[in-house]
């Protein structure tokens, strides 16, 4: 059986460990041993959200039935769709450079992150986007720094108008570059858990 590494959440889904699943996916409930000595956090929780690092890996809610040493077992009490893992948004800070691909301007231009999720970022770019452009970012935090392109939807500069912030989308990724992105996700997350 191959291990599938899951992102343990709260009901409110705030993470709380990672852990690998030791039960097949779809058995009626899950044993997961969790990892980095993170049972205790975990059993303080009655509902858990469970997010896989995988495509191929079922995201659950559920309880806990059981807790064991560093074993629980969970019933399922329902599925999450593959957007909860898409909609994973994590805190991050990096800098890291930017290139126009549709814009107006020229050259690169510097940018630092306020968050990271495995669909887009959110970013302060230093210069006036347009709403649709897309751009060429270097992400420095996936295992080696990879170049994706990415669409701004939507402006969220608040009163601080010195400092533009936007979210964006990423576009046109293959499959290989998903997968490094989740993967730095999931490591970023698991990291800050403390």
């Amino acid at each position: 059986m191959d291990e599938h590494l899951y992102l343990i959440l709260d009901s409110k889904g705030t993470p709380l460990a990672n852990g690998i699943l030791e039960s097949p996916t779809n058995s009626e409930v899950l044993q997961l041993r969790i990892l980095s000595g993170k049972e205790e956090t975990v059993a303080a929780h009655r509902e858990l959200q469970l997010i896989g690092m995988d495509d191929g890996t079922p995201n659950r809610v559920g309880v806990i039935i059981r807790q064991r040493e560093d074993k629980i077992v969970v019933q399922p009490t329902g599925a999450l769709g593959a957007d909860a893992r898409e909609n994973l948004r994590i805190l991050t800070d990096f800098e890291s450079i930017m290139y126009p691909v549709s814009g107006r301007w020229k050259g690169q231009r510097a940018l630092k992150a306020k968050d990271l999720s495995c669909g887009g970022l959110a970013f302060y770019p230093g210069v006036a986007l347009e709403p649709r452009e897309i751009v060429e970012i270097v992400l420095p935090v996936t295992d080696s720094p990879l170049v994706v392109k990415a669409q701004v939807i939507r402006d969220m500069t608040g009163e601080d108008k010195a400092h533009p912030l936007y979210a964006s989308k990423f576009v046109d990724l293959i499959q290989d570059e998903e997968a490094l992105i989740r993967k730095a996700v999931f490591s970023i997350q698991i990291d800050s858990v403390v």
